[in-house]
């Protein structure tokens, strides 16, 4: 059993990687709020530093009610992880 306190690499890079994912859906998605549906990530180096990398979100379709998106963890030379994901949008208020 791992411990559950120590963030490995890949799990850091997929944090920053969702947190750049997330506050783009928001911005795009403002005023209304975006709630996670599902999130794939494909993982092609896990042990790169997460600080040393680029985090490049972006969206690919919306609609009234639904958001897909996904982004990019990308080192000079290589994209290290990439994930897509769904929001549902929900109207504020």
């Amino acid at each position: 059993m791992s411990d559950t306190l120590v963030t490995k690499p890949d799990e850091a890079i997929a944090l920053r990687l969702m947190q750049a994912i997330r506050a783009d859906a928001e911005r795009a998605c403002a005023p209304d709020t975006v709630d996670l549906v599902s999130v794939t990530f494909d993982v092609s180096a896990a042990t790169v530093d997460p600080a040393a990398l680029a985090y490049t979100p972006r969206i690919d379709r919306k609609t009234r009610t639904i958001l897909f998106t996904g982004g990019a963890a990308t080192s000079a030379s290589a994209t290290v992880m990439t994930a897509t994901a769904v929001y549902r949008i929900s109207p504020k208020g």
